[in-house]
């Protein structure tokens, strides 16, 4: 399938967020994204779920009360950097059941968790410019210079020495 077409299974669903699209709709009613613009190369790939992660899914959904395979399929969703992809299929089965709370608190972890790296990644400081190796090379060649300028036209140095000494002439009373 070329990038312009788009599939029938795509049509039924926003390309973006996967909520069902309705009939004649120009925007998806949840993330407002417009169908029109819409192209496949602009996909995220972190939206969908790896094979490991599929099937993970697959054993939640199989055990869904199972609260350990839930902390695994989020652990694993974290690990690969999916917490796009896992948020997705939470939301997904919120829309088939509304009132899922497993799926509602499950959601909500991993939007924290999304959040909580977002803001880690933020306030982690530049490393100060006196931890460089550049900042010491600098240093150093800087006083090398200034050692090598002040030999040279300092007291004593090849220009000092290289000037003629003036002579005074002092006439003394008789």
């Amino acid at each position: 399938m070329s990038e312009g077409e788009i599939s029938s299974s795509e049509r039924a669903t926003c390309p973006k967020c996967g909520h069902k699209r309705d009939k004649g709709a120009s925007a998806c009613p949840r993330c407002g994204l417009r169908f029109a613009l819409w192209r496949p190369s602009l996909a995220d790939p972190r939206t969908h779920l790896s094979p490991q992660g599929q099937e993970l899914w697959q054993q939640v959904e199989a055990n869904w009360q199972d609260v350990a395979r839930h902390e695994e399929f989020a652990k694993y969703c974290l690990q690969s950097n999916l917490l796009p992809a896992a948020g997705r299929c939470y939301r997904d089965r919120l829309d088939r059941f509304p009132g899922d709370a497993i799926a509602a608190k499950m959601q909500a972890e991993i939007l924290a968790k999304a959040t909580l790296g977002l803001m880690v990644q933020q306030r982690q400081a530049a490393e100060p410019v006196t931890r460089s190796k550049w900042f010491w090379v600098i240093i150093l060649a800087a006083m090398a210079l200034a050692i090598a300028a002040a030999l040279v036209w300092g007291p004593g140095g090849v220009r000092a020495r290289s000037r003629p000494t003036p002579t005074i002439n002092l006439q003394l009373p008789r």
